[in-house]
């Protein structure tokens, strides 16, 4: 899924790369809701799905920042149409560690949100109105990103929260059935309105967190029994990795598409990239 993308920047030695796919997403959407505005407002759209896709970055970060001060690798981040991607080859499974690296990509997207907010109406009151609404819209889709990657969708942030919460009460392996069980009744929603609405991008992400649901829950089904037999799960298959192996995971965070072009889900991959 990954093998057409190619490095854009290097941040605290982890690769950003876009993937073609967004290239092509970007252009579309720009032309499909700029062009009955001519020029500027396809150049404004355009701008705009870079901005939105550079706040899913900041996004990825925040997920990222938190992921290395646990002794967690993060390999890399890719942009895709469907969002961000952060792929590292371990999440903590302390609840509180989990719980502090999920809530740190929407926090950084509620930053974003105010200072758009803020920067936005400043600019509005200062006369420079195309800039105050382009700095608003951005404030905008940040908040909403954050209260997308906050619902209670696992393996979304907002579910992998979940998870983290009733772990203490249920342990890990029950509390990820519970979240999963939830997570698809969820992707079943989201499909269903993406469906009636006509977002078919909406149905696809739907899809995914159904059938990345089920992963996550199988995977953790497959750590809890090797950790009961004394088997190091880790580390057995730490010379298997060269490039990417099938127990990274990956870390997606949907755009939000209702807003314009370009939430975390959260994703465990055996068998897939994300």
């Amino acid at each position: 899924m990954f093998n057409s993308s190619f490095k854009i920047a290097t941040v605290w030695g982890i690769p950003i790369k876009v993937h073609i796919s967004l290239i092509v997403w970007l252009l579309f959407i720009a032309l499909y809701i700029g062009l009955p505005g001519g020029p500027t407002a396809i150049l404004f759209m355009l701008i705009l799905g870079v901005c939105i896709f550079a706040s899913i970055a900041l996004h990825e970060l925040g997920h990222s920042f938190v992921a290395i001060r646990k002794g967690c690798r993060v390999r890399e981040i890719t942009l895709l149409f469907i969002g961000g991607a952060a792929k590292m080859e371990e999440i903590p499974t302390r609840p509180m560690d989990e719980f502090q690296m999920a809530v740190s990509g929407p926090a950084v997207s509620l930053v974003l949100g105010a200072i758009g907010y803020l920067g936005g109406r400043y600019f509005l009151l200062h006369g420079f109105p195309l800039l105050g609404l382009f700095i608003a819209s951005l404030g905008k889709i940040n908040f909403f990103l954050t209260g997308f990657n906050l619902l209670p969708a696992f393996p979304m942030d907002g579910g992998r929260v979940f998870r983290a919460l009733i772990t203490p009460k249920f342990g890990r392996l029950r509390a990820t059935f519970i979240a999963a069980r939830l997570g698809k009744i969820m992707a079943v929603l989201f499909g269903i309105y993406g469906f009636i609405s006509q977002h078919w991008i909406l149905v696809f992400i739907a899809f995914f967190i159904y059938t990345a649901a089920g992963n996550e829950y199988r995977m953790v089904q497959f750590q809890e029994a090797a950790r009961q037999q004394g088997f190091n799960f880790w580390s057995t298959f730490q010379e298997r990795r060269n490039g990417y192996s099938n127990d990274d995971k990956v870390m997606i965070s949907p755009p939000p598409f209702e807003s314009g072009p370009g939430s975390e889900t959260t994703i465990h991959s055996m068998d897939d990239d994300g």
